[in-house]
């Protein structure tokens, strides 16, 4: 009997060991729902924050690309409008009489006024003043370009697409200036 007994306490031992209580499955489903009561809003603002750094990243490499068009403008000896700006990018981008980029692989038929007066001069000096792997722009949304291309004011606007906090990159002709916007 003796060995009988041994049996059956090894069948008990195995059988408390095998699943959760239910205290302990109350436990762990508490503590998984505090932290993610606690994680779920901070991974929430992590990603607005890279939306954030993402556009200020692409207003301030599209603000130094027109800052290097003008410097190769007065480097080049110009002094008033051109078509072609060379020894920056594809010696295709045209520039106001202030040098500011106006136009971009039209050659003579560059538009030199620096009144942006529509979307698709704004795509074009988008795709020749930043880099191939730039996130895209475009004016049709069926392309689903990471920034939406528009004018307003007479200048070019670039809105953001990826998220709905309206944060767009707006470029002045008249000045060179390029401001981005971040609502918060």
């Amino acid at each position: 009997m003796r060995t009988y007994n041994m049996q059956m306490v090894d069948a008990q031992a195995v059988n408390q060991s095998n699943g959760f209580t239910l205290i302990e499955f109350v436990i762990v489903t508490a503590i998984i729902a505090i932290l993610a009561a606690v994680a779920l809003p901070r991974m929430m603002d992590a990603q607005d924050n890279a939306h954030e750094s993402s556009v200020e990243g692409v207003g301030g490499a599209l603000a130094s690309a027109v800052i290097l068009v003008r410097s190769q403008w007065v480097a080049n000896g110009f002094s008033g409008a051109v078509d072609e700006v060379t020894g920056y990018g594809n010696d295709d981008i045209a520039t106001s009489s202030d040098g500011w980029p106006t136009d971009a692989g039209q050659g003579t038929g560059s538009n030199n006024s620096d009144v942006m007066d529509s979307a698709e001069r704004c795509k074009r000096l988008w795709d020749a003043l930043l880099v191939d792997n730039a996130p895209s722009a475009d004016n049709d949304l069926l392309n689903d370009p990471d920034y939406q291309v528009d004018t307003i004011s007479g200048n070019c606007r670039y809105t953001y697409r990826r998220t709905d906090d309206g944060y767009d990159i707006e470029y002045n002709a008249r000045n060179g200036a390029v401001v981005t916007d971040i609502d918060t």
